[in-house]
């Protein structure tokens, strides 16, 4: 087989005590394998001594007893494979952090994978695992602001036909048995501290715009949402073939509102920190704080769901935000279809970044823009309207075609269409496009030809 390092592959040349990290880190993310007798560039160097191999095994079986911390025996396995090469199969475990015993869990003693490395675990990320491992709830923790108010959120309810008396606040768990407020609440209020930076950049990287929305949860999305619509450009293209309008959108399908509306469902609202959302010439990347909770990327991608801030997700789901809850990435990738640039989903630590390309971006030097007129494949003209593609479509499906036969088959879609505003038109719009061949009484309209 080869033997590629990425996030789930580490390569380990000798058994040392380095690779006690390694086990570590993979606990603590989203699990790996460590090929033991193989270089960084792939080399095997196998092990074949019977002696040899029976010492590593007894020496991961001890690390498996006296070294980690919690249990790890369920979720480590090892054998040699064909190649001689130890594998140390290593599953993410559930009850994090997982550390080493004489260090207990703190920096020195737990690890993580970021990429294609492993590193100490920062205090910030160890209370995330601790929190996590517990089942904490950030939005179902009473809030320490309690004198609250809800008019935006209370707009909302009422543009939709929701009740918002206490009694629906507590079934909506805004509100908690003793009738104090929770995170949840503060975060729908006009109090909450959320909030969420948008950028627009210019290819120097400097900002066109620079905005920051905060307040209520939902003040925020609509503004995000609003916002992000208004760079969500429609390139129009004509192919010469048919002489028919073809609409490209810079984010196809739902794919833009359903990343945003992602992020703000999936934040861990707990860290100090914020929802970007920024936008290039050539992509736009949206970046909120908290991991993939409790499951793996690929697991994410194959539509399994799970639920960070599920009173959240609920509100937002009878406000009608979203319709159908976990198919987020599913439709993302499904919108992307078929295009040469995808989507490209990256958890990073305890953030989690999701980059889409502009569909309408040229690489200007890979991709140089076509001449408007001449190109051979699709023509750009913004003045090209409905009823130019009709005359142009009518003339290549009647070559030769007088003015008043035009007019006729023209009128047969669009009635108001005079003869005088037909010839306006091709002798302001269609120049480029149509020629008059013969006499006045004989001749007839042709397309040009490409070259022309």
């Amino acid at each position: 087989m080869e033997y590629i390092e990425s996030n789930k592959v580490e390569l380990k040349e000798m058994m040392t005590d380095e690779i006690k990290k390694e086990i570590l880190a993979f606990l603590n993310t989203e699990g790996g394998a460590i090929y033991v007798g193989v270089k960084d560039d792939g080399m095997v160097v196998p092990y074949k001594d019977s002696k040899e191999r029976d010492e590593m095994d007894v020496r991961i079986s001890n690390w498996i007893r006296d070294v980690f911390y919690p249990n790890v025996s369920s979720l480590l396995r090892y054998h040699f494979n064909k190649d001689g090469v130890f594998v140390i199969e290593v599953n993410q475990g559930i009850e994090k952090p997982y550390y080493l015993k004489e260090k207990g869990p703190k920096p020195s003693g737990v690890y993580v994978r970021i990429g294609t490395t492993s590193r100490m675990a920062t205090e910030s990320e160890i209370l995330l695992m601790l929190l996590d491992s517990k089942k904490y709830s950030y939005e179902e923790d009473v809030s320490n602001e309690q004198d609250l108010t809800f008019r935006f959120f209370n707009d909302i309810c009422d543009e939709n036909h929701i009740p918002h008396e206490e009694r629906n606040l507590r079934s909506l768990r805004m509100i908690d048995k003793d009738g104090k407020y929770t995170n949840l609440g503060f975060m729908m209020s006009d109090q909450s501290d959320i909030v969420v930076k948008f950028a627009k950049y210019d290819k120097s990287l400097n900002f066109i715009v620079k905005k920051e929305f905060k307040g209520s949860l939902l003040k925020c999305l609509e503004s995000t949402l609003d916002n992000a619509a208004n760079f969500n450009d429609v390139s129009a293209v004509i192919s010469p073939d048919s002489w028919q309008r073809k609409e490209t959108v810079s984010y196809p399908g739902s794919s833009l509102r359903e990343a945003i509306l992602n992020a703000f469902c999936h934040s861990n609202y707990f860290i100090r920190s914020n929802i970007k959302i920024e936008f290039f010439d050539d992509r736009v990347k949206i970046t909120n704080p908290g991991g993939i909770y409790q499951a793996t990327l690929e697991q994410i991608m194959s539509g399994v769901q799970t639920y960070r801030n599920p009173g959240l997700v609920n509100i937002l789901s009878k406000l009608h935000y979203i319709e159908n809850f976990g198919t987020g990435i599913p439709r993302i990738l499904q919108a992307y279809e078929g295009a040469e640039r995808q989507p490209v989903f990256n958890p990073s630590g305890n953030f989690f970044m999701l980059t889409l390309p502009n569909q309408n971006y040229a690489d200007p030097v890979n991709d140089p823009v076509n001449d408007p007129v001449n190109d051979p494949v699709k023509i750009k003209d913004d003045r090209l309207g409905d009823l130019e593609l009709i005359i142009l479509q009518t003339i290549q499906q009647n070559p030769g075609i007088s003015t008043r036969n035009l007019l006729k088959l023209i009128n047969e879609k669009q009635p108001e269409i005079t003869l005088d505003t037909l010839k306006n038109n091709i002798k302001r719009k269609l120049q480029d496009y149509i020629e008059f061949r013969g006499s006045q009484k004989k001749g007839g309209y042709f397309i040009k030809e490409r070259n022309q």
